[in-house]
């Protein structure tokens, strides 16, 4: 019993554990997954940016690119209205352009759509402006995010230089465009509480970021490792802690293939997982469940196991009790309770038991009958507790003196003994008799009220060759051949033996 609850023990535990495995393996793929498709849906996002910007930032090239070849040769006055109202034509095509303006060599405003105030400020300075006055190349520049000295908004600047005839450095033509404007539509999209969008240009300088913060306009962040990972890839993500506001986020970043610059949408790590979180939670509140229904059931099942147990262990002992009970019993229904010699049942049932083994083996029986002499004297002279305790004694050397495993001395009623002698002739039951009564002689128990002066004993020896009739009549044939030799025995003047043998007129 105590191996089936070691075996229970054992996969109740084995099934607890691997409900656990299960469970961890499955919060922990479902979190995998979780972050998986996040970083997918993130890149198709800021792919989506990347080309929305992309497609902005060319239709402001192609406004550029038409302005710069009428401006090939100069500006003449005559074509000044013309081209002012070209300028305003392009910007309400173009519709995302906060401003379209034309510089001469010396950064001050040639034209400009909408029309600039009468002292319209210098953008010498600007980086966009020395840039191009630096550098030949006639390619399309994309400037930092700048504050407009006229309207006060936050802009940055598509522009290409102008050259005249001889090559030398003519002006600028540029496209402002609305920052407001990539808020809005980047702010449109919604990632959460703590979600991020920007846009920088191809040497880490922030563009702009969503949500705006002024002060983070213009920041480098080329010695960021996220941007170590668009070294060799067009697109990566990551898990990072931002610099700007230290919220963990899990990143998305596209630098585009012909323009310089640099996508990000990232979303915060604790918004990203909230969905995990709460699916695992419930998932793992469900199995929680499902082990304590197990270990409950798994509980009373073990303690029923071990309620049996201890039943079976009672039953086990009351059925020991019982067995050894019945021993007892057993004992006492074969045993003279005063003497501790087999009673008259156990003599009867031995003797014949005997008989018929005699005769299949063609043995002799021998059987002897003993009277304590003048006991009733005893009794009357002693009293009767004595003449028990008497009883006892000459028991106990009738024992002794029966010593063959296969003998049986029997209390045969009141004073009288019997004992059975299997495969014996005569003289050996003789010898045995007087045995007895030598140690009885030799004990010497008072018995004043005696001729002897001694307690004494009668013998009766009787003999028997079984031959075929009933085990019953032989027994009692064998029992009254005793007595009888007994009954002269006694007739004689007691304290002797007689003997007989069993003939054919008994057996009748």
């Amino acid at each position: 019993m105590k191996r089936g609850i070691r075996l229970t023990s054992i996969l109740l535990v084995f099934i607890c554990l691997s409900l656990a495995l299960l469970t961890a393996w499955q919060v922990w793929f479902s979190r995998e997954r979780a972050l998986h498709e996040l970083n997918v849906a993130n890149l198709n996002l800021v792919q989506a940016l990347d080309n929305y910007t992309e497609g902005v930032i060319r239709q402001s090239e192609l406004v550029l690119i038409e302005l710069s070849d009428r401006l090939q040769n100069g500006l003449a006055m005559q074509q000044s209205e013309r081209l002012r109202a070209l300028l305003q034509k392009q910007r309400a095509v173009l519709g995302l352009a906060n401003a379209i303006i034309i510089y001469d060599p010396q950064g001050n405003r040639l034209l400009s759509s909408p029309r600039p105030p009468e002292q319209s400020p210098n953008a010498a300075d600007r980086a966009f402006f020395l840039h191009h006055r630096a550098d030949p190349s006639t390619d399309t520049y994309i400037g930092p995010s700048i504050k407009s000295r006229i309207t006060g908004d936050w802009v940055f600047t598509v522009s290409r230089r102008l050259n005249d005839s001889d090559g030398h450095f003519a002006g600028v033509v540029a496209v402002t465009l609305d920052v407001e404007h990539f808020l809005s539509f980047f702010g449109s999209l919604d990632l959460g509480e703590y979600g991020s969008m920007s846009l920088s240009t191809g040497d880490a300088k922030l563009l702009f970021r969503q949500p705006f913060r002024e002060q983070d306009v213009g920041m480098d962040w080329s010695d960021s490792p996220v941007l170590q990972l668009l070294r060799d890839h067009h697109e990566a993500t990551s898990e990072q802690t931002s610099r700007i506001d230290g919220v963990k986020r899990v990143y998305a970043l596209r630098r585009n293939d012909r323009l310089p610059l640099i996508t990000i949408v990232a979303l915060s790590r604790e918004d990203a997982l909230a969905p995990w979180r709460h699916d695992a939670q419930l998932f793992t509140g469900l199995i929680l469940l499902l082990l304590i229904a197990v270990g409950g059931i798994g509980q009373s099942l073990i303690v029923d196991i071990r309620r049996r147990s201890r039943t079976e262990r009672q039953l086990l002992l009351a059925q020991e009790e019982l067995l050894d009970a019945n021993s007892r019993l057993e004992v006492l229904a074969s045993q003279d309770s005063l003497t501790g010699l087999a009673n008259r049942r156990s003599f009867d049932q031995t003797l014949e038991v005997e008989i018929r083994r005699a005769q299949r083996r063609g043995s002799l029986l021998s059987l002897l009958l003993f009277d304590i002499d003048l006991f009733k004297r005893y009794n009357d002279r002693y009293g009767h507790v004595a003449g028990d305790d008497c009883l006892r004694t000459v028991a106990a050397l009738l024992k002794q003196c029966v010593r063959r495993p296969g003998d049986l001395a029997a209390r045969y009623g009141g004073e009288e003994l019997a004992v059975i002698l299997p495969n014996t002739t005569g003289e050996g039951a003789e010898a045995v008799a007087l045995g007895f009564m030598q140690a009885l002689e030799q004990r010497h128990l008072a018995h004043e009220a005696s001729p002897f002066a001694r307690v004494t004993v009668s013998a009766g020896v009787a003999n028997l060759t079984p031959d075929q009739q009933d085990s019953s009549v032989l027994a009692l044939a064998l029992i009254e051949a005793a007595d009888q030799a007994l009954y002269r025995a006694k007739s004689k003047g007691r304290n002797r033996m007689e003997n007989t043998e069993v003939d054919s007129e008994h057996r009748r």
